[in-house]
Protein backbone atom coordinates (compact mmCIF):
# COMPACT_ATOMS: atom_id res chain seq x y z
CA UNK A 1 0.00 0.00 0.00
CA UNK A 2 1.23 3.47 -0.80
CA UNK A 3 1.65 5.75 2.21
CA UNK A 4 1.34 9.53 2.22
CA UNK A 5 5.14 9.68 2.18
CA UNK A 6 5.22 7.82 -1.13
CA UNK A 7 6.73 4.74 0.54
CA UNK A 8 5.28 1.27 0.06
CA UNK A 9 3.94 -0.51 3.14
CA UNK A 10 3.32 -4.24 3.32
CA UNK A 11 1.69 -6.12 6.17
CA UNK A 12 3.90 -8.56 8.05
CA UNK A 13 2.92 -12.23 8.28
CA UNK A 14 2.37 -11.95 12.04
CA UNK A 15 -0.10 -9.08 11.52
CA UNK A 16 -2.03 -11.01 8.88
CA UNK A 17 -2.30 -14.04 11.15
CA UNK A 18 -3.50 -11.84 14.00
CA UNK A 19 -6.14 -10.21 11.77
CA UNK A 20 -7.31 -13.61 10.52
CA UNK A 21 -7.83 -14.72 14.10
CA UNK A 22 -9.51 -11.46 15.14
CA UNK A 23 -11.80 -11.27 12.09
CA UNK A 24 -12.66 -14.87 11.16
CA UNK A 25 -15.51 -13.96 8.79
CA UNK A 26 -13.27 -11.68 6.74
CA UNK A 27 -11.12 -12.58 3.74
CA UNK A 28 -8.10 -10.62 5.01
CA UNK A 29 -6.10 -10.92 1.78
CA UNK A 30 -9.09 -9.81 -0.28
CA UNK A 31 -9.72 -6.84 1.98
CA UNK A 32 -6.03 -5.84 1.90
CA UNK A 33 -6.25 -5.77 -1.90
CA UNK A 34 -9.34 -3.55 -1.68
CA UNK A 35 -7.52 -1.19 0.71
CA UNK A 36 -4.56 -0.95 -1.62
CA UNK A 37 -6.82 -0.09 -4.54
CA UNK A 38 -8.74 2.46 -2.48
CA UNK A 39 -5.56 4.17 -1.28
CA UNK A 40 -4.24 4.26 -4.84
CA UNK A 41 -7.46 5.90 -6.05
CA UNK A 42 -7.58 8.38 -3.14
CA UNK A 43 -4.07 9.87 -2.86
CA UNK A 44 -5.17 12.65 -0.52
CA UNK A 45 -6.43 10.05 1.98
CA UNK A 46 -3.29 7.91 2.11
CA UNK A 47 -2.15 6.99 5.58
CA UNK A 48 0.97 7.76 7.57
CA UNK A 49 3.48 5.05 8.48
CA UNK A 50 2.23 5.35 12.04
CA UNK A 51 -1.49 5.23 11.16
CA UNK A 52 -1.61 2.50 8.51
CA UNK A 53 -2.16 -0.39 10.92
CA UNK A 54 -5.02 1.46 12.59
CA UNK A 55 -6.57 2.03 9.15
CA UNK A 56 -6.28 -1.68 8.31
CA UNK A 57 -7.73 -2.75 11.67
CA UNK A 58 -10.70 -0.39 11.36
CA UNK A 59 -11.38 -1.51 7.78
CA UNK A 60 -11.33 -5.18 8.79
CA UNK A 61 -13.49 -4.48 11.83
CA UNK A 62 -16.12 -2.82 9.63
CA UNK A 63 -16.00 -5.74 7.19
CA UNK A 64 -16.53 -8.17 10.09
CA UNK A 65 -19.43 -6.09 11.45
CA UNK A 66 -21.10 -6.10 8.03
CA UNK A 67 -21.17 -9.90 8.05
CA UNK A 68 -17.69 -10.56 6.72
CA UNK A 69 -16.25 -10.90 3.28
CA UNK A 70 -15.40 -14.55 3.11
CA UNK A 71 -15.06 -15.51 -0.55
CA UNK A 72 -17.07 -18.66 0.13
CA UNK A 73 -20.22 -18.60 2.25
CA UNK A 74 -21.62 -21.98 1.22
CA UNK A 75 -21.41 -24.97 3.49
CA UNK A 76 -19.74 -28.18 2.46
CA UNK A 77 -16.48 -28.85 0.69
CA UNK A 78 -14.97 -26.06 -1.37
CA UNK A 79 -14.38 -26.48 -5.05
CA UNK A 80 -10.85 -25.90 -6.32
CA UNK A 81 -11.91 -22.41 -7.49
CA UNK A 82 -13.27 -21.53 -4.05
CA UNK A 83 -10.09 -22.43 -2.21
CA UNK A 84 -7.70 -19.68 -1.22
CA UNK A 85 -3.91 -19.80 -1.19
CA UNK A 86 -4.12 -20.04 2.59
CA UNK A 87 -6.38 -23.08 2.27
CA UNK A 88 -3.81 -24.73 0.01
CA UNK A 89 -0.97 -23.84 2.38
CA UNK A 90 -2.77 -25.25 5.43
CA UNK A 91 -4.37 -28.29 3.77
CA UNK A 92 -4.44 -31.34 6.04
CA UNK A 93 -7.28 -33.14 4.27
CA UNK A 94 -4.90 -35.62 2.67
CA UNK A 95 -3.55 -36.83 6.03
CA UNK A 96 -4.98 -39.94 7.69
CA UNK A 97 -6.87 -39.44 10.96
CA UNK A 98 -4.65 -39.72 13.94
CA UNK A 99 -2.21 -37.87 16.19
CA UNK A 100 -0.05 -36.53 13.33
CA UNK A 101 -3.07 -34.95 11.61
CA UNK A 102 -4.14 -33.35 14.90
CA UNK A 103 -0.59 -32.14 15.48
CA UNK A 104 -0.51 -30.51 12.03
CA UNK A 105 -3.95 -28.98 12.63
CA UNK A 106 -2.58 -27.36 15.79
CA UNK A 107 0.64 -26.19 14.08
CA UNK A 108 -1.23 -24.54 11.18
CA UNK A 109 -3.87 -23.03 13.47
CA UNK A 110 -1.21 -21.49 15.69
CA UNK A 111 0.88 -20.23 12.78
CA UNK A 112 -1.76 -19.22 10.21
CA UNK A 113 -5.01 -19.02 12.17
CA UNK A 114 -6.56 -21.96 10.33
CA UNK A 115 -6.11 -25.52 9.16
CA UNK A 116 -8.01 -26.55 6.02
CA UNK A 117 -9.58 -29.99 6.27
CA UNK A 118 -11.60 -30.20 3.07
Amino acid sequence: MILNTGEEWQAEDADIIQWQKAYPAVDVFGELAKMESWLDANPTKRKTPRGIKRFVDLWLSRAQDKGGSSPVKAEGPKTIRQRSNLDDLTDISWLDKGPFKEHMRQVFTNKYGQAYDG
